[in-house]
Order: structure tokens, then sequence, then C-alpha cells
């Protein structure tokens, strides 16, 4: 073979190859740019998601509670649990093994009522997502759990947690991620519950400063201590966890804003100073004497007092059997029952509230209208109420004063 065919060849064959790789270099070059296009949408998606979150924290932040921090304690997150110290008249908080005595609920907690009859509690639903349930008791059996309607009806929580059922036995928080109303890892919700239809109503995010970018859960009210836990591993190391307890009130305060510079919002929405929150020294001082009498075990309750009703400058009655008057009994339920509806109403009332301060005006205009018809049945239960305990009052006393 000559030296001018072995050149021809080599030379086809080398166009052989730049044409082979041409199409190659073209399919590389796709690729890289399917990977930047994704990359390029996963930025935008991350951006829009952060953009949503910062709008849903300013949202927050203009109907921000305004609560007092009385103590905080950063505990090992494995037994935090230990560091709730509740008075026994508001059930108890336990890990789901040690209650279930199975080992099909670690990690999740149930609450179980005063006198020990009823349960709420988290359980894992499929490999990805965990919701809450209800069981009672009776003749030491436990019923089949029943799921809580209401709570994940209209939501994308993934795990729903730490449940905790206030006295009145309506008013219901819980600890949930995944929702699109969160600010991120478990936030903290409230919802009541409806006796007539059998179910709860819809949840809703307490905001801040209770909840933040990180993990906040189990929030507790001790109505006979008068003071609050929640916990939180918001500028925390792995496996710590702070507990805050705080003083609740009956009415919803909300910080006005335009008091305070931007840097001190944030800061009271982070809770960067406890301090900061004091805003009320003989409130603070009284709060932190009953919670050192907790930790002392001094907390205590006089249970043979079923009720208490003044009567008079001199008399006090603690039994419902103490009325004189069999009528003033039938009119002491009747007192009973529209003070719970009284409580009950105010509690929704608050929830609507928050749901008002933190939408759009559309929402707003829609809830306008049920915001002013409960107010106005509140006052009329207040009016009642008022008129009952006086006839109450005014009856037993004449009757006394004639059988004297």
């Amino acid at each position: 073979m000559t030296n001018s065919i072995r050149m021809n060849i080599r030379l086809f064959v080398a166009f052989l190859i730049l044409l082979l790789a041409v199409p190659a270099q073209g399919q590389q070059r796709r690729a890289a740019k399917a990977q930047r296009a994704k990359k390029t949408q996963r930025v935008q998606k991350i951006t829009l998601e952060e953009q949503m979150r910062q709008e849903k924290l300013e949202r927050m932040k203009s109907a921000m509670q305004k609560v007092m921090i009385i103590d905080s304690m950063v505990v090992d997150k494995e037994h935090f649990l230990q560091y709730y110290k509740l008075s026994p008249e508001t059930g108890s908080i336990s890990d789901g093994d040690e209650f279930f005595h199975i080992k099909e609920h670690d990690g999740y907690f149930v609450h179980i009522n005063e006198i020990g009859n009823k349960c709420y509690y988290s359980q894992q639903v499929t490999d990805s997502t965990s919701n809450l349930f209800f069981r009672e008791s009776a003749n030491t059996e436990w019923s089949n759990p029943t799921p809580l309607v209401g709570i994940n009806d209209d939501h994308q929580f993934r795990h729903v947690n730490y449940p905790y059922m206030m006295g009145d036995g309506t008013t219901f928080y819980f600890a949930a991620d995944g929702d699109e109303e969160g600010l991120g890892g478990y936030d903290i919700y409230m919802t009541t519950y409806d006796e007539e239809d059998n179910r709860f109503l819809r949840p809703v995010n307490i905001g801040l400063p209770f909840n933040s970018a990180a993990n906040d859960y189990l929030y507790v009210i001790d109505e006979y201590a008068n003071l609050g836990w929640f916990a939180s591993d918001r500028n925390q190391e792995e496996g710590k966890v702070c507990i805050y307890i705080f003083v609740p009130s009956e009415m919803r305060l909300t910080y006005n804003i335009d008091d305070y510079t931007p840097e001190e919002i944030d800061g009271l929405a982070q809770i960067s100073s406890i301090a900061d929150t004091w805003y009320d020294e003989e409130q603070y001082s009284l709060a932190i004497h009953r919670l050192e009498d907790i930790r002392k075990g001094q907390h205590d309750k006089d249970n043979s007092s079923n009720i208490r009703f003044v009567i008079n400058d001199d008399l006090t009655y603690h039994q419902i059997s103490d009325f004189k008057l069999p009528e003033n009994i039938l009119r002491y339920q009747q007192l009973m029952r529209l003070r719970n509806r009284q409580n009950t109403l105010n509690k929704s009332l608050e929830r609507t509230r928050m749901v008002y301060a933190m939408s759009g005006k559309e929402v707003q205009r829609n809830l306008r209208e049920s915001i002013l018809s409960d107010e106005q049945e509140v006052l009329t239960l207040h009016q009642a109420t008022h008129l009952l305990e006086k006839t109450i009052r005014n009856t037993e006393n004449t009757f006394l004063t004639k059988n004297k």
C-alpha cells in the first residue's frame, strides 16, 4: 500500500470520528443545558418558597401576640418532657411507647385527661405521615382508635403530633409540619371542637412568637397554675431544645408595631431576650412565685371544693348542695351552662380574630359579619350570666335572712 493511499485512509477515519463526535458533543451540550435549566428551576422554586415564607412572616409580625415569657431552659430533647411541671388537674402527657407499652408510637406523644378516661395521641399512618387519634376507656379497656375529624381534612400536614386538649373539652392544640401556613418545621396550631357536628374546626396557626422557622411544639396551658409551656429548637444545637414558660392571657393582646423598631420586632418574634417581654412587673412577680411553688411541689388545689360562689361578704358556697333554695341549684346549673357557652364562644372568637388578622381583605370581609355576630352573642351571654348570678345571690340571701 502506497503512502498516498495510507494517508487517504487516515483522513477518512479522522473524518468519520469527527462526524460521530459532533452528535455526542451536541447531546452533551443539551444535557448540560437541561441540567442548568433544572438547577435554575430549583433555585427559582427555593426563592419563591422563601419569598412566600417571608410574606407570611411579615403578616404574622403585624398580628404578633404580646406574651410575657417568664422563664426558659435549654435541656436535652430526648428527656424534655420531664421538665414540664404541670398541675394534676391538666391531665398528663406521656411518650406513646410508655403509655401503650408497645413499640409503635416511638417519638409520638399522648395527652390523657385528668380522670384518665380519654386520651389524644399521634400515630404513624404511612411511612411518611402521621395523624391524631382519640380513645376512651371503659372498664380499663381502651376503645378502638378514632381519627380526629377536621384536623387534617383541608391541610397538607405530613406529621401531626404533640396534642393537648384544654379542660373545657373544646380547645385543642397540636403541632404539625408540611402545611402552607407553617413557617418551617413543626408549627403550633389551635382548633376547637364542634360538639354538634362531632368534628374539629379548621386549625389555625397561632403565629408569632410561638412559631418560628425551626420546630415549635407541645403548647400547654395549665389553667390551675395560670402558666403556659411550649418547646422550640430555634437557635439550639442538635439534640437540644428550649422550653419557654409564659403567662397566658384571657384576651389576645398584640404588639403595636409602630411603637417598635424593625429590629425590636424581630427580636420579640425570635424571643432573643425573654426580659424584653416583661411588660408588667406585678404580673411577672406573681407568675414567678407560682412557678417556684410548682417546682417545689407546693402547688395544690382544694379538691373538696367543686364550686366557689360568693353569697355575701361572710359566706361562700363550695358545694352545690350548700344552696338552701332548690331552685337556686337549678339556677346555678344553668349558670354553668351559660359560662361554658361563653368560654367556648370566646375561644372561637379569638381563633377567628387570629385568622382575620393574618388574612387578606377578601377573607376579612367574609369574616367580619361572623365576628360581629359572635361579639354580640358574647355580650348577651355576659349580661345573662351577670343577671343570673345576681338573682341567685339575692334570693339566697333573702332566704337566709328569713330563716335566721
